[in-house]
């Protein structure tokens, strides 16, 4: 009797692995392939939409110099140029935060879960992401006015870390508290 329970067991799981597998490798596929568009088409929508891009920069530059007015500093704002006393920026492309907001977005395109869920997801995330995107920016805009040599450390390594981890945990609790909140919350939709 125990070895033929051992056997189902053996078999269920033999055929649970293969689905598990195919659903790891469809999300796999189907999100490198949005990056690969989405890294091909960038330069492309960077010039049919320059004006829309340069936009997002300029207001982008201009939230970051309220905030650090807010934190008691002297800024000047020109354009995409945020300047304090010791120190500037200039707000390109990819401080705008879209690169992250994409790479998100095509995570969750890849997950397997209704339109409605991903709508709340985006509604959610994308926010969420630029407003620490513009903490990021404020917070090496300060240390870099504060002390240049560690602007370079913080920009070019401890934040491209920082944001590919909090890119991850934000898709993750989207998982955990959208996706999957009404299978454990035990609501039923007749």
């Amino acid at each position: 009797m125990k070895s033929r329970k051992k056997a189902k067991r053996k078999d269920h799981t033999a055929k649970a692995r293969p689905k598990s597998y195919k659903a790891i490798i469809r999300f796999c596929l189907i999100f490198l392939g949005l990056l690969i568009i989405l890294a091909t088409s960038y330069p492309f929508l960077n010039e049919k939409f320059n004006p829309q891009f340069n936009w997002l920069m300029m207001r982008t530059a201009d939230i970051t110099g309220f905030f650090l007015r807010l934190v008691g500093q002297t800024v000047r704002v020109s354009g995409r140029i945020v300047s304090l006393p010791n120190f500037s920026i200039e707000v390109v492309g990819e401080c705008t935060g879209l690169y992250e907001m994409l790479v998100f977005l095509s995570a969750m395109i890849a997950y397997p879960a209704g339109l409605k869920k991903k709508l709340i997801g985006a509604g959610l995330g994308i926010p969420f992401l630029y407003v620490i995107n513009l903490v990021r920016i404020v917070f090496i805009t300060l240390v870099g006015n504060w002390s240049p040599k560690t602007f370079d450390f913080l920009h070019l390594y401890f934040w491209q870390v920082a944001m590919v981890l909090i890119i991850l945990s934000v898709w993750v609790l989207w998982i955990q508290k959208v996706v999957y909140y009404e299978r454990k919350a035990g609501v039923v939709h007749r």
